[in-house]
């Protein structure tokens, strides 16, 4: 287990919040309290430029702050709070650097200079060339440089190594939360869903954050039974609102009837957190309505995956809604199609997770338990209409061993049409589940290739998450198991399943089940993950971003 980055306590306007500090190559990459530059500054320094996610610059001769840009031909944009003209501009590649030497400084780099043996004065500049990302040389502020412009291979184009972790936030709040799921805002921040509050009456909830960890935003999802209700989904709408799935959990009329699960559906305005609509989705009890994966189409269509039935008897559900309005302007969830896939017995058959492709496939992945005690995985994909595609696209599963739990968990589309699954598979030995993770070739339900990844004990080890860059590189996370506990856990793959980088398992205080439960790319293909790391006697949600 490794021991987790140091921690520090920063205050933002007001919020206090938790930043882990990574490390690596002995420069500090993470999040430091670093004063962000006001619009229109002007830097004297080097040591004045440091944007808010902790990212160290240059100060150029216009008194403009830089920071690394490959898409610039000098490798340095000026910052977006420069003094106009520059702001957002690329550094000309003719710029030089200014290097201010205060007093107590020396030009000439002698460690025995002081301030009554140096003649320079304080803002006298020095020029020093630009550093050359990409030529094999590591200078000024890069950490590195393999004299190459690939991605994710350890070093990146940006000179800066691959799989770091760039910012970490906690809750820290009183009592345990956690979350499901993430998504990315405009402004570089993101909104979560999850589960707050002890055993066994727990609640749902969507928040949204700022990178740093400063909350904008908390809606609850609140049933009247005392159980677990739960945000399992969050997903950007066509609008730019937040569409959200879960499950919530009422009291029911019927004496000696255990209340039991309908799913939840809403949309949240992303600047406020106002419930622009909300419904709730039912069977009777004791059965139960569940949804855990939603993919939102281009006209804003809602496709759900879950399971229908039972606590011990239920089917592989997928249902398309549309959000409509009635003639009283309301809003209602009209249900355009639906299948319940049933696997032959009475027992436990679930969708986990779904997506939609540009082809208008819609696929859709989980188990069913075709034997009794023998839990396989399916993906199967349908038609814009629901219809089974023709010939059939199916997996069906089917691996060995007998007894198994296989199951697949989270899946992506790539920019070529591929689909990526990610979930668990049965170790030959059935001494434990591995960590798994199966390609699909473009317009297929074929597996191309299969990786799966034991942890360091006969536990379970999981992918929870995945996503595809548009590279078609693929990163999936999770947690993998040390006995009696688990630890958080990410990985980095090539199109043909190569690993290209994984981070060392994280460990929270709490020692306790760490775990990476949604991963999102950004358009710059940094990765944003979500999920809870434990302290003494609480779990925490926790996000954090790293380098691609």
């Amino acid at each position: 287990m490794r021991v987790p980055p140091a921690q520090e306590r920063i205050r933002y306007t007001g919020v206090e919040m938790r930043v882990s500090v990574g490390i690596a190559a002995g420069m500090l990459l993470a999040a430091t309290p670093g004063c962000r530059e006001p619009a229109g500054f002007a830097c004297s320094s080097d040591e004045q430029c440091m944007n808010l996610g902790g990212n160290t610059g240059r100060c150029f001769p216009v008194s403009a702050c830089g920071y690394l840009d490959p898409a610039c031909a000098s490798g340095y944009r000026y910052s977006e709070h420069a003094p106009e003209p520059w702001a957002d501009e690329c550094v000309a590649p003719q710029d030089p650097v200014t290097t201010t030497l205060g007093v107590g400084s020396s030009s000439t780099g002698d460690p025995t200079a002081t301030s009554g043996s140096t003649s320079e004065s304080p803002g006298t500049t020095t020029d020093e060339p630009l550093a050359v990302c990409g030529n094999g040389d590591v200078e000024a502020d890069e950490l590195c440089d393999d004299g190459d412009d690939i991605e994710g291979n350890g070093c990146n184009p940006d000179c800066r190594p691959s799989g770091v972790q760039l910012v970490s936030f906690t809750s820290q709040l009183d009592g345990p939360d956690e979350a499901q799921s993430v998504m990315l805002t405009d402004d570089g921040g993101v909104v979560v869903g999850g589960i707050s509050g002890e055993s066994p009456d727990r609640d749902g909830f969507v928040a949204r954050y700022s990178i740093e960890g400063v909350e904008a935003w908390r809606e609850p999802l609140l049933g009247s039974a005392e159980s677990t209700d739960a945000v399992f989904q969050v997903k950007r709408a066509p609008s730019g609102n937040v569409r959200a799935l879960g499950q919530v959990i009422n009291l029911v009329a019927t004496k000696g009837v255990t209340p039991r699960e309908d799913f939840w559906m809403a949309e949240f305005d992303i600047e406020t957190g106002a419930t622009n609509w909300a419904f709730i989705r039912g069977e009777i009890a004791p059965d139960a309505e569940r949804g855990y994966g939603l993919a939102v189409l281009p006209d804003g269509d809602m496709v759900v995956a879950g399971r229908v039935g039972g606590a011990t008897n239920s089917d592989f559900g997928v249902t398309r809604f549309s959000p409509v309005t009635d003639k009283k302007g309301g809003f209602q969830l009209e249900t355009i199609w639906a299948h319940a896939i049933d696997g032959g017995i009475d027992a436990r058959d679930f969708a986990n997770a779904v997506v939609w492709d540009e082809a208008g496939r819609i696929v859709i992945g989980g188990a069913l338990e075709l034997i009794e005690g023998d839990i396989d995985r399916h993906l199967r994909a349908l038609d814009d209409n629901g219809s089974p595609l023709q010939p059939p696209c199916e997996d069906p599963g089917g691996d060995a061993p007998l007894e198994a739990d296989d199951r697949i968990h989270a899946l992506a589309v790539g920019p070529s049409g591929e689909v990526v699954a990610a979930g668990r598979a049965t170790r030959e030995t059935e001494e434990g589940l591995d960590a798994w993770l199966g390609y699909y070739a473009p317009g297929t339900c074929t597996l191309t290739w299969v990786e799966t990844e034991p942890g360091p004990a006969q536990g379970s080890d999981v992918f929870t998450s995945v996503a595809i860059d548009e590279l078609g590189n693929i990163v999936a996370g999770g947690f993998l198991s040390t006995g009696n506990t688990e630890d958080a856990w990410l990985a980095k793959y090539d199109p043909t399943g190569q690993r290209l980088w994984a981070i060392e398992p994280i460990d929270g205080s709490g020692n306790g089940a760490d775990r990476i439960q949604s991963i999102v790319i950004g358009a710059d293909r940094e990765i944003t993950i979500a999920g809870r790391l434990t302290r003494p006697g609480d779990d925490d949600l926790w996000v954090a971003r790293y380098s691609p």
